[in-house]
């Protein structure tokens, strides 16, 4: 009785071959996150960067849109703004540092083309919970005030 059992294959990968290939993976899926990252916050840089020129220390992150697969959704700008203060206990403060968000946005952006504005406050603090402060506004009604 003969079989024809086929000779196992003499072909290995290696160990070398392996690592280079993950090293390369990992270097092409960060570019590729660099990559999205920078076309989807590039219409907002010059935004961003005015805002932390005006805003020291405030690690300003400016964003736009509407929620993805959300067609209901409105036309959104959003903000998030290191403060160095409570934002939780001045309404007055709080009011004050938007208005002057949003008026440096419009100096940069077409403010028309969005229908609200999310703006968010936080307190970073060391080995604490972060304190944060959403607020809402209006664009339209905003702009008719300002």
């Amino acid at each position: 009785m003969t079989t024809h059992d086929p000779e196992p294959s003499s072909r290995r990968i290696k160990g070398r071959t392996i690592v280079i290939s993950l090293l390369i993976f990992g270097l092409v899926m960060s570019g590729s996150l660099y990559v999205f990252q920078a076309i989807n916050t590039y219409p907002f840089a010059e935004t961003q960067q005015a805002l932390a020129q005006k805003f020291p220390k405030s690690r300003p992150r400016v964003e736009g849109g509407r929620l993805k697969g959300k067609e209901i959704n409105p036309l959104t700008f959003r903000v998030t703004l290191a403060v160095d203060f409570n934002p939780n206990e001045n309404q007055s403060r709080i009011d004050a540092l938007a208005d002057q968000v949003l008026l440096v946005a419009r100096e940069h952006l077409n403010l028309d083309a969005y229908e609200v504005a999310e703006l968010h406050f936080y307190q970073p603090i060391p080995e604490q919970q972060i304190l944060m402060r959403d607020l809402e506004i209006d664009l339209a009604d905003w702009q008719k005030q300002h």
